[in-house]
Formats: structure tokens, C-alpha cells, sequence
């Protein structure tokens, strides 16, 4: 039992109420270097004690997504700039170029679009894309946010609208996105999309997980359902199983039936590197993004079983930098390379065994 003396308690009523603490308020992180945890041996399989991570660039403010694009014996990172309105394009050299203009919105009324977040002490306008995929047949695809809509690069160079929302209503602000093997494209939908968010007098659809295939989208499951904001969403290498996770730094394990709906679902992990974008390797093991920092990848057993972390470093001093983790991909001639996104830089590490990537699959 805590006891508060009456003068304290006066004192307190004298002063009201604490100020609430925004994100990015308050002094700078003390600098933390780049590290490794090890959680279990079983890590020592998919990543060296001395893997070394490498930036191959920073100045972004926040990113999002990641994809490899294979190109000849070699190929490039393509990835997303929240601030910019882009998808930026990475090679291995370092080299930065911009892969696609306006690809989180197209419009021109910017002032009435986007959630106001923080990227460090800035307050800031998240305006570009939050997703990229590729389809079996080697077509990118993309969510713009702003835009409300699912898209895909054709071969021709030429877009094509996969799904603007369901009966007539619009998605509210896709986020991310995981790609069956018959090319069915889940879709997690929050309100990233729509100023003042949920408050949008504009919001026409629920939160959720959407299911878009051969030009038809269904919701598979609410948001509050998943009991939580729709954000990372994976599959298992065989898509028997779907990874979304949800509040509390949690990952809910989803059965995905024969038609592609959702079955029952167990607590699948829970802890730190829990809340932004997620992959799966080639042997089942998840990797999941933190979302705001410290920027941490998690990285999760077939089982469940926490076997480490990848710790993205911590630049202090002013002015302040975001640090977080959004999102992972797979890449590299073997599929060895992880390429993160850490908000203000991108970095890529080697791996022991190969990921999942949509680009190998399709060159096959």
C-alpha cells in the first residue's frame, strides 16, 4: 500500500494533472551500438555472433517496406519513403535513386490526407507508400496509403488498381500485405490513410484483414477481432499460417482455410520486436519488426520459441533521430541478405540461411 501525505496530495491538486508525454518529447537516447542477443543456440543456425550490419543509407526521416528486385547476377532494394511520397531504389553499391514518384498519393490536396505522427522531434506527415510485394509473375505491388488503394506496377511500366476497399466503400489506409501462392493479396487496413484518423468523417470501412483475389476483396477478419490495430502480417512457407500481430506486443498464429478465410488462432509469441512489419525464412522462422524504437528485428521459431534479436544501434545527441524498425525483406543472389528498414537509414546484414524472396520464386 502506498500512503500520500495531504500536503502532497494539495500539492498535486495545485498543479492538475501531468501533461501528456508525446513521442519524441524529452531528451536525446543515449548512444547504443549496433548488437546481437542471443536467446537461444538455436540463433547460431540463421546468423553469426559477428554478423556485421551494414548501412546503405540514411537521411530518410522514416521508411517503411522492402523488396528485392533481382536484375541480371545481381539487383537492387526497392523501398518506401513516408515523408517523400516515394519508393526509393538501393543497390548493394549504395547507390539511391528514386524507383517511383507519388506512389503513397497521387492527389493534390495533401493538407486533407496522411496521419501526423513524429520522426524524432519533428512533427511530420507520413504521405508515401507503407508496402511492397511481388506477385508470382514478377509484377511489384503496392499500397498507397494516401490514395486508399492496393496497386501494381505492370511490366509495360503502367499501373493497375487491384482494390480501392469493398461495396463501394474505401480502405481507410493500407499498410502491409502478404501474397499467397495463388497470388490472393491479405491486406491490413488501419486508418493510416485519413487525417485525424478514426475521427475522419470520411472512414467507410472497419479495420482489418483483407482478402483481395481475381478482382474481388473480402474482410476476413475485423480488427477488433484481432483485438488490435492491423499492422505486420506474414505467412508461413507453406501458407497453411498466417502471423498478424496485435496488441500488448503480441503475434496471433491464424489457420488459413482451403477457401483463404481464417480459422481459430493461438497466442503465437510474445515481447520486444513485436509491432511492425513481418517475414518468414524458408524454414518457418518469423522475423518481426518493433515499429517505433528502439529498433529491434525479432526472430521467432516454427514453435514459437524466442531465439534472438537483431538490435538496430541508437544515435544520441541532437538533433534527434527516429529510431525504429518497420519492416524486413529477404534478398541477395543466395536470399542470405536482410535488408531493414530503420526509419532514418536502411541497412542489410547476412544471413546463414536463405529467406523467402518473391523475386528468386519468380526466375525459377
Amino acid at each position: 500500500m502506498v500512503c500520500v501525505s495531504v500536503a502532497a496530495a494539495g500539492v498535486q491538486a495545485q498543479r492538475g494533472p501531468a501533461e501528456p508525454q508525446m513521442r519524441g518529447d524529452g531528451p536525446a537516447p543515449a548512444a547504443k551500438p549496433f548488437s546481437i542477443t542471443r536467446s537461444d543456440p538455436a540463433l547460431d543456425r540463421i546468423i553469426s555472433s559477428d554478423a556485421k550490419l551494414v548501412e546503405l543509407a540514411h537521411g530518410f526521416g522514416l521508411t517503411e517496406a522492402g523488396l528485392w528486385i533481382a536484375d541480371g547476377r545481381t539487383g537492387y532494394w526497392i523501398f518506401a519513403g513516408l515523408l517523400d511520397n516515394v519508393l526509393y531504389k538501393v543497390t548493394p553499391e549504395k547507390q539511391v535513386t528514386v524507383f517511383m514518384e507519388k506512389a503513397g498519393y497521387t492527389g493534390s490536396d495533401p493538407d486533407h490526407v496522411g496521419t501526423q505522427t513524429r520522426a524524432g522531434r519533428s512533427h511530420v506527415l507520413l504521405i508515401g507508400p507503407s508496402c511492397t510485394g511481388m506477385d508470382h509473375q514478377g509484377r511489384v505491388i503496392w499500397c498507397a496509403d494516401d490514395d486508399r488503394t492496393l496497386m501494381r506496377l505492370e511490366k509495360d511500366g503502367t499501373h493497375t488498381l487491384l482494390s480501392a476497399g469493398m461495396n463501394g466503400q474505401k480502405f481507410s489506409g493500407p499498410n502491409d500485405i502478404a501474397i499467397a501462392a495463388d497470388d490472393a493479396v491479405y491486406l491490413a487496413d488501419n486508418d493510416f490513410g485519413l487525417r485525424d484518423a478514426g475521427r475522419n468523417p470520411d472512414k467507410q470501412l472497419q479495420n482489418g484483414i483483407y482478402r483481395i483475389k481475381d478482382g474481388k476483396t473480402t474482410l476476413v477478419l475485423s480488427g477488433g477481432d484481432l483485438a488490435g490495430t492491423p499492422n505486420g502480417i506474414a505467412l508461413s512457407p507453406d501458407g497453411k499460417w498466417m502471423y498478424l500481430s496485435t496488441a500488448g506486443r503480441k503475434i496471433r498464429r491464424y489457420a488459413v482455410n482451403q477457401d483463404g478465410t481464417l480459422g481459430v488462432f493461438t497466442v503465437f509469441t510474445e515481447g520486444e520486436g513485436i509491432g511492425d512489419g513481418q517475414k518468414t525464412d524458408k524454414a518457418g522462422n518469423l522475423y518481426s519488426s518493433s515499429g517505433a524504437g528502439p529498433g529491434i528485428i525479432r526472430i521467432t521459431s516454427p514453435e514459437g520459441k524466442l531465439l534472438g534479436t537483431i538490435n538496430l544501434p541508437i544515435y544520441g545527441g541532437e538533433p534527434k533521430k527516429q529510431i525504429c524498425a518497420t519492416n524486413e525483406a529477404f534478398g541477395g543472389a543466395d536470399g542470405r541478405t536482410l535488408f531493414i528498414a530503420g526509419c532514418d537509414a536502411v541497412y542489410t546484414i547476412q544471413l546463414k540461411t536463405p529467406g523467402i524472396v518473391p523475386a528468386h520464386d519468380v526466375n525459377k
